[in-house]
């Protein structure tokens, strides 16, 4: 099987039988278990579902927001502003008007204000299959949003299974420095690809690098969890 990393544990008893790919050095954790569905546990998954003909507004909040009224639009700038805090649009792709202005002489024209409102128009409109159209990076972040940062805090554990592979190294950068503030006293478990790198003695070793975000490295392979260091 093919080995990936998770910040994940199993007992010394289930993990008796240590296979080749498990190194002398490597540690055989004690078990845990994790019970779901669970209020106290949210999991975002590499497959993402997104229903046809409907607004993204009504489906990030899974309620409809039929009321265009004071309260509706600031649930709606909340999702905006989370998702561009994420950098889900360019903000330099909203440029002025040609003349150098927004089509308002009094103000000074704010691009990041801009883009917040090219996507709450974008959020507010039906659309066929709103997440076909979106990269992998964008339909991750809209996931993280939908499921951790537009709530008061992050849940107890929070499980990420691979949805940062389709996030570019700024994004992933700008995802991972948000999960570290919002879920400081939470339990972040992230299914993660290992890096190939070479020790202080030239050897290859796979690796999964801090980022300043990872503070643990279960390695699994053949059915077996061990803790190795991160890098």
């Amino acid at each position: 099987e093919e080995p990936k990393d998770a910040c994940l544990a199993a007992d010394e008893e289930s993990c008796e039988v240590v296979h080749n790919d498990v190194n002398d050095s490597d540690e055989i954790v004690p078990k845990a278990f994790i019970t779901m569905p669970s209020s106290d546990v949210v999991e975002i998954s590499q497959s993402f579902y997104w229903p046809l003909y409907t607004r993204p507004i009504d489906w990030i909040y899974q309620c409809h927001l039929l009321e265009e009224n004071d309260e509706a639009e600031a649930m709606v700038r909340r999702v905006a502003e989370e998702l561009q805090a994420l950098e889900f649009r360019q903000a330099s792709s909203f440029a002025q008007d040609d003349d150098g202005s927004d089509g308002n002489a009094t103000e000074t024209f704010d691009p990041l204000e801009a883009s917040v409102i090219s996507v709450m128009e974008e959020l507010t409109d039906v659309k066929e299959d709103w997440f076909n159209d979106l990269s992998g990076g964008q339909k991750s972040k809209v996931e993280l949003v939908r499921k951790v940062f537009l709530h008061d805090k992050c849940p107890s554990v929070l499980l990420i299974d691979e949805t940062m592979a389709p996030l570019d190294p700024n994004s992933k950068s700008i995802v991972m420095e948000k999960l570290k503030r919002f879920c400081a006293d939470s339990v972040v478990i992230v299914i993660y690809h290992t890096d190939v790198r070479e020790n202080e003695d030239g050897e290859t070793i796979d690796c999964v690098p801090s980022n300043d975000f990872f503070d643990e490295n279960i390695h699994l392979v053949n059915h077996t969890l061990v803790h190795r260091p991160v890098c």
